[in-house]
């Protein structure tokens, strides 16, 4: 059944995820941020950059807003270009840690569960510490809705459609 679903099945690659390092500073990360946005044209959702340490551990992720603030003051009100030099704030400065994470044989439902009870809607799939992907609330939400939602129902459908006017 769907909602058996192992994490792994549902997760978004770590390579298809944006991550930045934790020493980087917020002038790097924005700039790094905007090449990997362009190149790998990352699907929508996918736009909150995990941050790794050396090692390559997931260390947390951080808001893009947060690294927007960051620069803001950097930027006058005029036609000027903004001074990005002077944003040297280290991204780990700015790291929001995740509530939890789930291991790649944890259903589904685990991993609804913490976002659930954490208010989250990002959680990290993790194998003996090593990023393997991350799964959206958006996914499971998909997943989940499908089963409460059979499509051969064709009546319950267009009554639905009518009722949200889609």
């Amino acid at each position: 059944m769907p909602h058996s679903l192992p994490a792994t099945k549902l997760m978004i690659p770590a390579s298809e995820w944006p991550v930045v390092f934790a020493e980087a500073t917020v002038r790097d990360a924005i700039k790094f941020l905007r090449i990997v946005t362009e190149e790998k044209k990352l699907m929508q959702g996918h736009s909150t950059p995990l941050v790794l340490d050396r090692s390559h551990r997931l260390v947390g992720f951080v808001h893009l807003i947060d690294l927007l603030k960051n620069v803001r003051p950097l930027c006058g009100d005029t036609e000027a270009p903004c001074d990005l030099d002077k944003a040297t704030t280290v991204v780990s400065e700015l790291t929001v840690p995740f509530a939890g994470t789930v291991g790649p044989a944890d259903s589904i439902l685990t991993a609804l569960d913490l976002m659930m009870d954490h208010r989250v809607s990002l959680m990290p799939v993790l194998d003996n510490e090593k990023l393997l992907g991350i799964i959206k609330l958006s996914d499971v939400f998909t997943t989940v809705a499908s089963l409460l939602f059979d499509e051969e129902i064709i009546e319950e459908k267009d009554i639905l459609m009518k009722r949200f006017h889609l």
